[in-house]
């Protein structure tokens, strides 16, 4: 079908895969623009489109037409990729739920069914889900030598470390030369092991200290609040949700 067509028309608002369509005549655009003006963007598309050369991510393409990728996309990125988590994860949990809300503490029920479930989908898939979310995060920022990083400071929080692991490693690739003949241990050795050993640190002792300090007294607030307003308690969890 690839080789068929006359034109690769890829509508994506994250970094998408394209080495199968090297040689191969390509437009891209937003998923926005795809669907709300989708006659214009295919008339575009015929006259615009140019011969895709490979060896780039779609954001490496993106930026050299000067086209910025902002903090939403670096989002996005990360968020399709730990949705699949979510969910599996998610429903794993709710079976476990479907033989008593504490099944999963008894081994003897249903053979240790509960506890299986929710061993794999809550002990598995959602402690992998933010480590995933933000090695995401800094893939879409860094490419793939950001994926080691953010995976790892991931493991230490979130969002923060996803935006910092991505940027981080992008600095260091910027900044580190090496000759030809080390170049090629740039990428797999080099930025992770930098990467990972400053934004760990940089997470364990400026980062998570501090965030941890905030989310406990957002703890203790909201608990505060319950014995006064359940009321307003339920407008404020009602909001941030």
């Amino acid at each position: 079908e690839v080789a068929a067509a006359d034109l690769v028309f890829v509508a994506a608002d994250i970094d998408v895969p394209l080495d199968k369509f090297k040689g191969k005549l390509m437009y891209r655009t937003s998923t926005g623009l795809a669907l709300k003006k989708t006659a214009q963007e295919f008339d575009k598309a015929f006259k615009e489109a140019k011969i895709y050369e490979g060896g780039a991510t779609s954001a490496a393409k993106a930026e050299e037409r000067g086209e910025k990728k902002g903090v939403y996309k670096h989002l996005m990125t990360g968020v399709s990729h730990m949705l699949p988590l979510v969910v599996a994860g998610g429903l794993l949990i709710a079976i476990s739920f479907m033989f008593g809300i504490e099944a999963f503490k008894d081994e003897n029920i249903a053979g240790g069914l509960p506890k299986a479930l929710m061993d794999i989908g809550g002990g598995a898939a959602f402690h992998l889900m933010i480590a995933v979310f933000a090695g995401y995060v800094a893939f879409s920022i860094a490419d793939r030598p950001g994926l080691a990083v953010g995976l790892i400071g991931g493991m230490l929080g979130g969002i923060i470390a996803g935006f910092l692991a991505g940027y981080v490693v992008k600095g260091l690739n910027d900044v580190i030369k090496l000759p030809p003949s080390l170049m090629s241990l740039k990428p797999i050795l080099i930025l992770p092991l930098l990467g990972s050993f400053i934004v760990g640190l940089a997470m364990i002792y400026l980062i998570n200290p501090p965030v941890a300090k905030i989310m406990t007294a957002l703890s203790e607030w909201l608990k505060s609040m319950g014995d006064v307003n359940a009321m307003v308690l339920g407008v404020i969890i009602g909001t941030m949700m």
